[in-house]
């Protein structure tokens, strides 16, 4: 068992949900594919610029008719 199945395995026992094993392999690839997309993305530098706004204010979209 490799460190994907490993975590796949605890995440379905702690949240109580069963994967059937006909599904198991799916998950695994899937599980893969967000694993590899988070690589790239903490990888990315950040700079005090990119921190999240405090507050939400919603904006009216650009050529909007409402």
């Amino acid at each position: 068992m490799d460190a994907n199945e490993a975590a796949v395995r605890a995440a379905a026992q702690t949240l109580k949900l069963p994967i059937a094993a006909e599904h198991l392999p799916g998950v695994l690839r899937f599980f893969a594919l967000a694993a590899a997309m988070s690589e790239q993305v903490m990888g990315l530098p950040l700079t005090p610029a990119d921190e999240p706004g405090s507050v939400f204010k919603p904006v009216e979209p650009e050529g909007s008719d409402a």
